[in-house]
C-alpha cells in the first residue's frame, strides 16, 4: 500500500467517524453498521490494490506460488498478469487455501518479499 492510498482509506474513515455520534471509542463497535453500506468504497480500495499488486513481475509472482505451495499451472509464455490472475483466482476460489498461506506467510522465520508482504496483508484485511 502506498502513502496516498492509506491517505484515502483515512479520510474514508473520518467521513465515517464524523457522522457518528461523539461517543467513547470503547462504544464504537456497536455503533459501525454491520453491513458494508457503501460497495464502491471496497472497489475504489479493492481497485488500488490490484493496480499495486500489478507492479510485481513475472519472477515475484512465481516466487509467490512456489514459496506458498500453490497448485497452479505456470507456463514459459505467461505474462506476469497470467501468473497473478491464476494465483489470485485460485486463491479467491479456494477459503482454506486462503487461511493457510495467510497462516504460513505470518509463520514465515525470514525475510518476507513485499509482495509476500502485500499478499499477507490482503488476505488477513479482505
Amino acid at each position: 500500500m502506498k502513502t496516498h492510498d492509506l491517505a484515502k482509506a483515512l479520510a474514508q474513515l473520518s467521513k465515517l467517524l464524523r457522522n457518528l455520534p461523539n461517543q467513547d471509542i470503547d462504544n464504537l463497535g456497536s455503533l459501525l453498521p454491520k453491513s458494508n453500506s457503501s460497495p464502491s468504497v471496497d472497489v475504489g480500495i479493492s481497485l488500488s490494490a490490484l493496480a499495486s499488486l500489478s507492479k510485481f513481475g513475472k519472477s515475484d509472482w512465481e516466487n509467490i506460488a512456489r514459496e506458498f505451495e500453490l497448485p497452479v499451472d505456470l507456463r514459459p509464455r505467461d505474462a506476469a498478469r497470467d501468473v497473478m490472475g491464476k494465483i489470485l483466482t485460485y486463491l479467491a476460489e479456494n477459503d482454506a487455501e486462503r487461511e493457510r498461506v495467510a497462516m504460513k506467510s505470518r509463520a514465515a522465520s525470514d525475510e518476507p518479499s513485499e509482495l509476500s508482504n502485500a499478499l499477507r496483508f490482503l488476505l488477513t484485511n479482505g
